[in-house]
């Protein structure tokens, strides 16, 4: 994750597109407590900056994880290369097109365990939003589960996820 200088202090640049010398730091509480304790963050950037408190700058830096995922199932189901809904996803599963599931955190067990069997062992799986968040998101109303057909949108939204979970400490 990148790190600028910015008129008040040092700013996240997580599209990696603001101008001036960065600092990068791994998306892990530990990583960021380390870079912005004492004068580390000033020493990387070779400049005097005021590192912002570590809670206001995991929470920023969640909130651009979620923003980007959101953004990915967004462009996902405008490009057709996301199946939303228990029977689409099961459909999409039935033709081999899945490279990724996403479950709702209050998806039922029981929805959960009709989709999650042997054809959806190899694949990668995640959990986050609840279905009115995801639902929102796909402008209808409550949607549970999502598979995305595309190898892109997929290893994206892994990605995203991955560095989530490792931000914020919790199996997501």
């Amino acid at each position: 994750m990148r790190i600028v200088a910015g008129p008040d202090g040092a700013v996240i640049d997580y599209r990696e597109k603001l101008p001036g010398r960065a600092a990068y730091v791994c998306p892990r509480v530990e990583c960021i407590g380390k870079a912005l304790e004492k004068q580390n963050l000033s020493r990387a950037l070779h400049l005097k900056v005021r590192p912002p408190a570590a809670e206001t700058f995991i929470a920023a830096l969640d909130a651009a994880i979620t923003e980007k995922v959101r953004a990915l199932i967004s462009m996902a189901a405008r490009a057709g290369k996301l199946a939303a809904g228990y029977s689409a996803v099961n459909d999409a599963l039935e033709k081999g097109r899945v490279k990724m599931i996403l479950y709702t955190h209050d998806i039922a067990e029981g929805t959960k365990e009709k989709v999650a069997d042997q054809r959806t062992a190899s694949l990668p799986q995640t959990t986050l939003f609840t279905r009115d968040e995801l639902g929102r998101i796909l402008n209808r109303e409550l949607v549970g589960v999502v598979a995305f057909e595309d190898k892109g949108f997929a290893e994206a939204v892994w990605k995203e996820t991955q560095r989530l979970k490792s931000l914020i400490n919790i199996n997501k």
